[in-house]
């Protein structure tokens, strides 16, 4: 009893103390949660959290092991990394540790803080591999009977649907087989590759979320399979598979200028499937895509991942996915040769539904007949619900336009010669309510036009669902201005909408992977989402389109349109650029490291053309306001910053030789730009406009003292345009970075925030919720490529910038800009490390701001045009002032949560 008092005093004491210790509070592996199926050698990452400020790790240790069980026993029998001491928490890559396939491994770390005080064990995370090896595979590639009689289908003649292709392909086939299971089930794999898209279906239910499996490939150079757990749709006793087929891009059969219609891979729908059942006795079983397998057409009569789908539900088989179905008159299937391409494991998040909307207005315009508004455009496709006689047809023709109060696809629908464009078509079957949504297209739409609907359509009988690439929400922005808000807002959709599977320039007209449309907005995109799996994918897709030259296409993947086709380093520069992002902003070297030899394959293909220094090849500026810029000089900016990032790609591989090699041609590169096209006394660049002369800057060619002369320039040209802009796409990403770098934020904002033409502003003016293709209007509503506006909220209003030299936000730069006329801004981000945040709003005399470090990480927050005296900081611990420094107050702050306030 008498020590009561000073135990209880320990406990408040104690309570009233932040925790010291270091808390692990995510772990992942290879960038994704307990991933399953991978076929890459893990690199383990983890998050910490700290209550206390200037929180570090300084040492960690990792074990795996074969089970649970052993972890929670302390026996790490595969791995044991002891103590290692370093600061480093993510992609770590343990020496001497292989994986075998199929196998799951679990993991644990523990961390040491700044004074050597180690952390509780983490909660164990998983890994299983998928098929390292090409003899892992038993299953077969399997086929459909080269014809099917589509018109004579259980016996029963259809009629032709309206408006059909001149040369209707074969429907979507169903493919099954049955088998019995006599064992307890311990857990079951699925391992499936179906080109061009599946759905995989076990004993009436369909496996996983997933939309438009797997993702858009070269097929005769890779194709990609995905691993679902199917432990709980297997049953002890009898059991069914099935699997229905799309054409996608494997079997594309509308004509086009790109000529996916004649690729070298096109071949009728194929799949490779593999199911591994383990049993509780410790034996196995394969189940195998085989000649054994049934095959039937289905009710999808059409589909063409540009032009729709087309359904008829007298058509469906009830029953097919499930034991016991009668399929004696279905034909044997094909074991066919299948795609050329490697099998490799999807290892990026899949596509998936990520929004829906009800419709905003229905207008009839006749009896059946209707026009539908939903409010957003996006890239997806519409549900609908319908009763009415069999036979009936329904028609669903979708736009982003409207004119004369139809849909207009005048602005989409130009490149494709097949016809029709953007239309599903269902039959019903003539029992009762009926549902149905497409499975293996996806259209850009805001609106839709109906025709041939039973009785009057009512919103609940359509759903609009918006779909896109599933990567997580990585970050986000808004402020006090709602134009900027909306802005932001498009951005993040044109993205969205623009990365269904891999990067493309529009979800409706093209659905390419323009290579300049992807590296414009790879910034914005890593803000906003976390898609560095999804760019690693793309990536290694360029890497398997590049010739022996070096040469790069247009659009990724292609069937061989676009080499040298006038495309050039602004363009093509995403196979260097992106890893790059991806570098800088994950910390991930990784992508750089597998690339680099092709990297350099395509810097030596630009020494090839250029003539002297100058690469005059390239698309330049496209869709510029009035003034062309040269393409020679932008092409040449893209081929300097190439062989300048060369060069730091090698010194970081530990290249020497080759770092020297490109820092000189770097050297040279710059010599010939500044010769051909820089005339310092007058600080002018090329023809001065507001694209060359913030290429200059942007891109690095001049030194500060210089670049002050033509930063003054380019605020001269602003001003001589009526401070409107005056660029395209290149120049939309230039001049707002370089004239922020100057120290012309307010300008940069002033070309921004505004309603009139041209501009982000005006596009909302008049309706818009994406981004659009041009400044007038007159093309696709549904472009990312001027995307990168989005980026320079977070990097400038917000101030949050990376830091080359510490990749990852390991230390990152705080600089934000405070508009005349904005209250309040916020912006946060998930980097590697944890949360990172900063907020800021006005006061009565000054500026508030909130900010958030992740642990072990550091950050340098620098305030333009302050004094150190009217900055009141929440407590010195963890924030050093470095001094004013050029103008500004310069602070270098440790990991954790501050608060300050900024007078006036």
């Amino acid at each position: 009893m008498k020590l009561f008092p000073v135990l209880f005093g320990l406990l408040v004491f104690s309570a009233i103390l932040p925790s010291l210790a270091l808390e692990i509070t995510t772990l992942t592996c290879n960038g994704a949660v307990n991933p399953l199926g991978m076929d890459e050698a893990p690199a383990f990452s983890w998050i910490l959290s700290a209550d206390e400020r200037g929180a570090a790790q300084t040492a960690y240790q990792l074990q795996i092991a074969t089970s649970l069980a052993l972890l929670q026993r302390d026996e790490a029998d595969l791995y044991d990394s002891d103590k290692k001491l370093t600061s480093q928490s993510i992609a770590i890559k343990p020496e001497n540790f292989t994986v075998t396939s199929r196998v799951r491994y679990f993991w644990r770390i523990r961390v040491w803080d700044q004074r050597d005080e180690v952390s509780a064990w983490s909660e164990p995370a998983w890994f299983e591999m998928g098929l390292l090896n090409d003899s892992d595979w038993r299953a077969h590639w399997i086929s459909a009977p080269v014809l099917f009689d589509w018109q004579a289908i259980d016996g029963r003649r259809k009629k032709i649907p309206k408006d059909a292709p001149p040369e209707l392909p074969e429907p979507a086939p169903l493919l099954r087989k049955e088998f019995t299971l006599t064992k307890k089930i311990s857990s079951a794999r699925a391992r499936i590759c179906g080109l061009g898209y599946h759905e995989l279906y076990l004993n009436g239910h369909k496996v996983g979320d997933h939309l438009l499996d797997p993702a858009f490939t070269r097929y005769d150079k890779r194709a990609l399979y995905v691993t679902h757990d199917i432990t709980s749709f297997l049953q002890q006793g009898e059991n069914a598979v099935g699997v229905m087929l799309g054409n996608g891009w494997y079997n594309m059969t509308s004509r086009d200028v790109w000529g996916f219609d004649h690729a070298s891979w096109r071949a009728q729908p194929t799949v490779i499937c593999q199911i591994e059942i383990n049993f509780a006795d410790g034996t196995e079983e394969f189940i195998i895509s085989d000649k054994s397998w049934r095959c039937a057409p289905g009710p999808i009569v059409f589909n063409s991942i540009r032009q729709g789908e087309w359904y008829d539900a007298r058509l469906e088989r009830v029953g097919w996915d499930l034991p016991r179905y009668d399929d004696a008159a279905w034909h044997a299937v094909r074991e066919v040769r299948g795609p050329e391409g490697r099998l490799c494991a999807q290892d990026m998040p899949p596509v998936k539904i990520h929004s829906s909307f009800a419709p905003r207005n229905i207008e009839r315009i006749a009896q059946g007949h209707f026009l539908i508004d939903f409010g957003q455009n996006m890239a997806g496709f519409v549900e609908l619900t319908a009763s009415g006689a069999a036979g009936q047809e329904i028609t669903m023709i979708y736009a982003e336009k409207v004119r004369d109060g139809r849909v207009d696809q005048s602005n989409i629908d130009g490149l494709v010669a097949s016809a029709p464009f953007q239309t599903d078509k269902y039959i019903l079957k003539g029992e009762g309510v009926e549902r149905w949504r497409p499975r293996f297209t996806y259209h850009g739409f805001q609106y839709v036009e109906i025709q041939g609907y039973p009785g009057e359509l009512r919103p609940e009988n359509l759903t609009a669902f918006a779909i896109s690439t599933a990567f997580a929400q990585h970050g986000d922005f808004s402020c006090s201005n709602e134009l900027i808000n909306q802005i932001q807002h498009n951005a993040r959709w044109s993205y969205r909408n623009n990365f269904v599977g891999y990067p493309t320039d529009c979800p409706q007209r093209e659905k390419n992977g323009w290579t300049g449309d992807a590296q414009l907005a790879a910034e914005a995109g890593l803000f906003n989402f976390a898609s560095h799996a999804a760019y690693k994918k793309w990536i290694r897709d360029i890497a398997d389109e590049q010739r022996l030259s070096g040469e790069v296409a247009a659009i990724i993947p292609t069937a061989g349109w676009g080499y040298y086709w006038g495309n050039g380093p602004a363009w093509d520069s995403a196979f260097i650029l992106i890893p790059y992002y991806l570098y800088l902003y994950t910390g991930d070297l990784s992508v750089i490291a597998a690339h680099y030899e092709q990297m350099k394959r395509y810097v030596d293909f630009l020494g090839e053309k250029s003539d002297g220094g100058i690469v005059s090849w390239g698309l330049g500026d496209w869709c510029h306001e009035k003034t062309d810029t040269p393409a020679a000089i932008t092409s040449t900016g893209y081929y300097y910053v190439d062989a300048a990032l060369l060069s730091s790609f090698a010194q970081l591989l530990g290249r020497a030789d080759d770092a020297e090699r490109y820092a000189a041609l770097a050297s040279d590169i710059r010599a010939a730009f500044m010769g051909k096209y820089v005339d310092l006394e007058k600080g002018a660049v090329g023809n001065n406009s507001q694209t060359a002369l913030s290429c200059a800057l942007y891109q690095g060619f001049l030194q500060a003292g210089d670049a002050e002369k033509i930063a003054k320039n380019l605020l001269n040209a602003i001003r001589m345009n009526g401070d409107k802009l005056d660029f395209g796409i290149l120049g939309a990403k230039y001049a707002l970075n370089a004239l922020s770098q100057a120290g012309y934020a307010d300008v940069a904002y002033q070309l921004i925030n505004h309603r009139e033409y041209p501009g982000w502003g005006h596009w909302i003016s008049r309706g818009a919720t994406t981004l659009w293709e041009d400044w007038q209007g007159a093309s696709s509503l549904n472009h990312i490529m001027f995307g990168d506006v989005s980026a320079w909220f977070f990097k400038n209003i917000a101030g949050i910038q990376p830091d080359p030299t510490r990749p990852g936000f390991k230390h990152f730069y705080l600089r934000p800009f405070f508009p005349d006329d904005m209250q309040w801004a916020a912006a946060q981000i998930e980097s590697p490390y944890g949360p990172l945040r900063s907020e800021w709003r006005r006061s009565a005399d000054g500026v508030q701001l909130v900010l958030h470090v992740p642990v072990n990480c550091q950050a340098t927050l620098e305030l333009a045009g302050r004094r150190h005296k009217d900055v009141r900081l929440d407590g010195p611990d963890g924030i050093d002032f470095q001094g004013d420094q050029d103008g500004k107050l310069v602070y270098r702050l440790s990991s954790g949560s501050y608060r300050l306030h900024v007078r006036d």
